[in-house]
């Protein structure tokens, strides 16, 4: 007998709904109970399935637990222990739903440090795309507890919006976390669905006034109505996808080791030196923190692509002198490897995480040279402004912001021009992100279980082509509520937070245009709600960190939907 990992110790059931038991290659009959304690709740009666594919339905079961759930066959019996019944909710969108607890460590780790609940429990859908159709089941993946062991690694914004479900309810709380990093939401349209609403597209594209095509492109839609159809074809062949990662994987560990070799940096090892410039040479500071787009004394920067050293001389108290510490470097663009003392204590290799080091016994001294490589790449460098820049040892914090020397290590490029016409800068074919193959095999597997309610951040990949958003928000509200046989499942939309250089006049800026189409959809949508988050963004920070207020205003608006869903169908939650 096979059964799906999403039926394994630890799970939770939603309550007081009738939960489907699924599986296959059985033997015999089947039969399925359920049992708290001794005591059997529930005892199925045995039937017989020709192909081994088997489905149960179990009785609503009432908040609480554990129970016990035995599945029979003639060759033996399964059983998946530690089963809760609760409320279960489905975590969707990308990175800004993805964004684990870790990463919010600056706003909650005193918090954070002494949470611990083994009722809030979470399930991670493997990470994939799938284009050959939707996956029937999972195979891979575990049930693991909100305890101080797995919950770091929890959906940040899913982690506190269980807590205030276990506050308010006191029921068990089911996370299924199906978020990725930089998808787009036509990623969680089915094919099906996608290529049948291209007339509308085009007919909304002809009613705004927009060129069908122009250079194969309709304006305004990434994956346009011309699109969809060749991009989903494209990416059912597997050969075609493994040529061009094998192809950008080989061209990208060429630039690489370019870069390295024609760095001046690497090649005189300034990770060792006190200083970036020798005797007799004049050394030029910059500020940290700052962006490099617009420093009027320094223009080279603006326009560099390439490598960038800076160094900074700090002291710290004697008695810190050999002591672990924590080093924190807000965030670089792009990548960085970081040096202290010469000893390398970190490295990132894109922009967005944040840098947050730890530094080994050992290492630090009371007078101390801290190095940093910048890797300036798609955009002009930087330390982003906003983020906290301190060395941190026993709750005592050294400042690190400043004058910093800088030093260029190699510019790929020359007045704007390649310097060296046989290498380009890296380019990566992020196929995850792509239509339709995120639903295939992060959301139809999940099609058996029942749900509360839907969590939904995203937008920020689609901000250059907002025009179409709202029309695709209703094609994946209606998606997801036929993949789960659940017309009136509740969804929470957050609606997207400031960023960026954002005009303050309305619709101006590609965000506001999105976070427009956001309220747009969500009037028609039936049995949604828009949490409000605008407030709550930075200007050069891309994943704000303060995912508990963001939990609680999405909370707040699950909990008008459900508790007077004829009234508050659509819902703006401030």
């Amino acid at each position: 007998m096979k059964l799906s990992s999403l039926l394994s110790d630890g799970m939770v059931l939603q309550r007081e709904a009738e939960n489907k038991i699924w599986g296959t290659e059985a033997e015999g009959q089947v039969s399925v109970s359920v049992l708290s304690g001794e005591a059997v709740i529930f005892a199925g009666e045995p039937a017989s399935f020709a192909d081994g594919s088997f489905e149960f339905l179990l009785p609503p079961l009432p908040a609480g637990g554990p129970y016990e759930i035995r599945i029979s066959d003639a060759c033996g019996v399964r059983v998946i222990r530690d089963v809760l019944s609760g409320d279960v909710f489905l975590l969707a969108g990308q990175s800004n739903m993805e964004l684990p607890v870790r990463r919010t460590l600056d706003l909650t780790a005193d918090y954070v440090k002494t949470a611990d609940d083994p009722l809030i429990r979470a399930f991670e859908v493997p990470k994939r795309a799938e284009f050959h159709g939707p996956v029937s089941d999972l195979y891979e993946g575990a049930w693991k507890k909100a305890t101080q062991e797995n919950l770091y690694e929890f959906s940040a914004l899913g982690f506190f919006f269980a807590e205030k479900v276990r506050r308010d309810e006191g029921v068990p709380v089911g996370l299924l976390e199906t978020a990725l990093g930089g998808i787009q939401i036509e990623a969680l349209i089915p094919e099906e669905r996608l290529l049948a609403a291209a007339r509308e597209l085009i007919a909304a594209a002809e009613a705004r006034g927009e060129s069908k095509e122009k250079d194969g492109v309709l304006s305004g839609n990434h994956y346009n109505a011309f699109f969809y159809k060749d991009a989903v074809q494209l990416d059912k062949d597997d050969a075609y996808i493994d040529a061009t990662l094998a192809r950008e994987a080989r061209k990208n560990a060429e630039f690489y080791r370019f870069l390295d070799e024609t760095d001046n940096g690497r090649k005189n090892h300034w990770e060792a030196e006190n200083s970036l410039f020798g005797a007799g040479e004049k050394a030029r500071y910059l500020a940290v923190p700052g962006l490099w787009e617009t420093l009027p004394e320094y223009p080279e920067l603006e326009s560099l692509r390439g490598s960038v050293w800076v160094l900074k001389r700090f002291e710290v108290p004697e008695r810190m002198a050999g002591r672990a510490a924590k080093m924190v470097l807000g965030t670089v663009i792009d990548a960085d490897e970081t040096y202290l003392n010469g000893t390398l204590i970190g490295r990132t290799e894109y922009r967005y995480p944040p840098r947050r080091y730890p530094v080994p016994e050992g290492i630090l001294r009371k007078e101390n040279t801290l190095t940093v490589r910048v890797k300036a790449l798609g955009r002009a460098g930087g330390f982003v402004p906003e983020m906290p820049y301190f060395l941190e040892f026993e709750g005592v914090r050294i400042p690190l912001s400043g004058p910093w020397e800088w030093r260029i290590g190699t510019n790929l490029y020359e007045d704007g021009k390649k310097k060296y016409p046989g290498i380009s800068l890296p380019e990566d074919t992020f196929f995850n992100y792509r239509p339709s193959g995120i639903y295939n095999a992060m959301i139809h597997p999940l099609r058996r279980l029942r749900v509360k309610a839907m969590l939904f951040y995203q937008g920020e990949s689609n901000t250059l082509f907002s025009q179409d958003y709202g029309f695709l928000m209703e094609l994946m509200a209606g998606s997801v509520r036929d993949c789960f046989e659940a017309p009136d499942l509740p969804i929470v939309f957050a609606e997207l937070p400031y960023f960026g250089h954002e005009d303050d006049e309305r619709e101006t800026d590609n965000w506001d245009r999105l976070r427009a189409a956001q309220e747009r959809a969500a009037a028609v949508i039936p049995h949604c709600s828009l949490a409000d988050l605008y407030d709550l963004g930075q200007r050069y920070e891309l994943h704000p960190q303060n995912k508990c207020e963001a939990a609680a205003r999405m909370y707040e608006a699950y909990r008008k939907l459900v508790e007077a869903p004829e009234s508050v169908d659509n819902v703006q939650q401030s």
